[in-house]
């Protein structure tokens, strides 16, 4: 899986409000991309066979 680019990365920080600095962007895409590899390398057996579970956010008034 190739890492995430730049571009990529700044429409992610976008899409959840966050503001990524030029001078910062190396840093977070080698962080992220760190986490994204170790992340694909978990494959427990069985996994996919379960069914994922809708997320349900609970809002308080």
């Amino acid at each position: 899986m190739p890492g995430l680019n730049e571009d990529e990365i700044h429409a992610l920080a976008k899409s959840v409000n966050l503001d990524i600095k030029n001078s910062d962007i190396t840093d977070v895409a080698h962080s992220l991309n760190a986490m994204l590899e170790a992340i694909e390398n978990i494959n427990p057996e069985g996994i996919n066979s379960v069914e994922p579970l809708p997320i349900i956010l609970n809002e308080r008034a």
